[in-house]
């Protein structure tokens, strides 16, 4: 399996992406699940209510916003490799992110959350064939195939993780 072509995902994606090394599934997650999963562990808990600036996600509504896009995605990656023929929609990470209610939940649930829902995300993704994987489908307007869901998915906890040492934990 070799990364997605440009022409399986919106532009919007491309950085993700490339934040992604590997070749199957096996090899990508090996690679990285354990350090998107576990990194929120080290968080200080005064940290999780910061924001670096003025009308910025404070650290749990970053988490937040990672763990919907990821089920999000999941759910895209379903429908494509199960045959869904509709356009599947498109959502507004900020409409999400504002209405998530992450500044009153518990941290611990949080992270818990997310590493359930990595892992039951590793095992969807596990069952998929390469025939399902090269499947694509379109959100709004754009194709996105199951492959480039897979590397986003990844790129996109990676990428996030980046923004908070460099923005929030610096």
């Amino acid at each position: 399996m070799s990364k997605p072509k440009q022409d399986e995902y919106n532009s919007f994606f491309h950085g993700y992406i490339c934040l992604v090394l590997g070749e199957s599934f096996d090899e990508i997650k090996n690679k990285y699940n354990d350090k998107i999963c576990n990194y929120w562990d080290i968080v200080p808990n005064e940290k999780w209510s910061y924001s670096y600036a003025p009308k910025k996600w404070s650290l749990k509504q970053v988490l937040q916003h990672i763990i919907d896009t990821e089920r999000i995605l999941a759910y895209r990656a379903l429908c494509i490799t199960r045959g869904e023929t509709q356009d599947l929609i498109e959502f507004d990470q900020d409409k999400y992110a504002n209405l998530g209610n992450a500044i009153e939940r518990n941290i611990n649930d949080m992270i818990i959350e997310w590493k359930l829902l990595r892992n039951c995300n590793n095992i969807m993704f596990k069952s998929f064939t390469k025939y399902d994987l090269n499947k694509s489908g379109n959100v709004g307007s754009k194709k996105l195939s199951v492959k480039a869901i897979m590397y986003i998915l990844f790129g996109h906890a990676l990428h996030h993780i980046n923004i908070v040492n460099n923005r929030y934990l610096s």
